[in-house]
């Protein structure tokens, strides 16, 4: 009885905008609260259904493919096919088609690799931007919705998952047509009966797992298998559930491939200036530990519960790696950054421009939509619940850490007394537009929820 009055005459003493500050924490600590319990009960209920059975001789892979995405994929599907094979695993690799999007020419390609078949899906148009689409094995949408089953042909030993998605109202947006996967393929499929692959890769289509050896170019080491070290990390070590790649940010070069015209990545090209920054940082200092979308490596339970809780409630969302980051990590989910592994991430030029309303550096315009899509997950579940894993503040540990930090940078790049002015500098253009990208994000963050959010680009 004293205590409850004490309490309650000493909260009444707190000026009022402590007290909207300590409502405003209560609030979205109650929503991050409801979105990781459900989480934890899709989580529990796949866990349930296949008996906690999973399939260990094939890896399922999950890309989403949208605007120019046929500029990666002759490349870097085979070699994830063929990084998986090297594992004496087969593959499972799922490609979205997000918004219509099509690129025969690659497909027409991927029909010719060898023991591959290739498998064409259907959305019908897109309920709401929440509700998943059924899926299809014919372009009219007709019948019982696809399932995937463990039934192979003997000819094949992996599988490629072109998924169509409908043009529609709702349909635009990553998230949108990873809902599809998740919800509608991937979860229907398991409710039917399918058990499936123990581990999921997810990845973009420019992404390539390789090894960055210490002291040893990234670019000799092309033709490494990153993806079989992160997975046999994964499998030995059974109380982690989410593993991922180091980002590193890369421009990228047109090439030919088999008279297709690609993309490559540029190891030569310097970087703008605050993708510098992340690649030296990323993995290592909080505030920089989400596990991202190029390269997550996770237990096939964890991923497709966190990936539907979130497409199903945040169909604004467009940074989906860091928000399946900070639910993995309230919601108790083990997980790791494997920094000797890293996941290419396109970066534009230097001197690249895009075209809006007006003319822009495309590497601010990269580094804005990303800081957008980070305050509203920080005006949804509160700076004090995504700090660990993304803080757009001053990056403190540059002088608390600063030896660690400047390890990290030289272990990064060639240091000598030439090159010592030009990261400083580099390193200040960084911290200053950094943080006026941070003001105008700030102003305009994304919208995640309700029938105005947008998730696309």
């Amino acid at each position: 009885m004293f205590l409850d009055t004490f309490l309650r005459t000493s909260v009444s003493q707190i000026p009022s905008f402590k007290k909207q500050n300590i409502l405003l924490k209560s609030k979205q600590d109650s929503v991050l609260n409801s979105d990781i319990e459900a989480v934890k009960n899709c989580r529990e209920w796949i866990v349930s259904k296949t008996k906690n059975t999973f399939d260990n001789t094939r890896i399922l892979g999950v890309v989403a493919a949208a605007n120019k995405a046929d500029s990666f994929l002759p490349y870097t599907i085979p070699k994830i096919i063929e990084q998986i094979a090297d594992m004496g695993m087969k593959a499972d690799i799922i490609i979205g088609m997000n918004h219509g999007f099509e690129c025969p020419k690659v497909i027409e390609y991927l029909s010719l690799l060898p023991k591959v078949q290739i498998i064409h899906l259907y959305t019908e148009a897109k309920p709401e931007n929440n509700i998943s689409a059924k899926i299809f094995d014919n372009v009219e949408c007709t019948g019982e919705p696809y399932y995937l089953s463990n039934l192979y042909p003997e000819y094949f030993q992996h599988r490629i998952f072109f998924v169509h998605q409908k043009v529609s109202l709702h349909s635009s947006g990553k998230i949108r047509i990873l809902g599809d996967i998740y919800g509608s393929l991937l979860l229907k499929s398991i409710e039917n009966g399918w058990t499936p692959p123990e581990i999921v890769v997810a990845f973009d289509a420019e992404t390539q797992f390789l090894l960055e050896a210490k002291n040893q170019a990234i670019e000799s080491k092309l033709d490494t298998n990153g993806l079989m070290l992160i997975v046999n990390e994964l499998k030995k070590t059974p109380q982690i559930d989410i593993i991922s790649t180091r980002n590193k940010f890369v421009v990228y070069q047109k090439a030919m491939l088999d008279n297709m015209e690609i993309l490559l990545p540029d190891f030569s090209q310097e970087v703008p200036p605050i993708q510098l920054f992340l690649n030296v940082v990323h993995g290592r200092f909080s505030g920089y530990k989400w596990n991202p979308g190029g390269g997550v490596v996770a237990r096939t339970d964890a991923m497709i519960s966190l990936l539907l809780i979130i497409s199903e409630r945040y169909p604004g969302i467009r940074v989906e790696d860091v928000h399946l980051s900070i639910l993995a990590h309230h919601a108790g989910f083990a997980s790791d950054i494997l920094l000797k592994v890293v996941s290419i991430n396109r970066s534009p030029k230097i001197g690249e421009m895009t075209m809006n309303s007006s003319l822009k550096s495309a590497w601010m315009e990269q580094i804005y939509r990303w800081n957008s899509g980070c305050k509203g997950l920080e005006l949804r579940y509160g700076k004090h619940n995504i700090s660990p894993i993304v803080d757009d503040g001053f990056p403190w540990f540059t002088i608390t850490k600063s030896l660690d930090f400047l390890r990290a940078l030289i272990a990064h790049r060639k240091i000598n007394l030439s090159t010592i002015i030009k990261n400083v500098n580099f390193l200040a253009i960084a911290l200053i537009t950094s943080r006026q990208i941070r003001r105008k994000s700030s102003n305009n963050p994304d919208i995640l929820q309700g029938p105005t959010a947008k998730a696309f680009w």
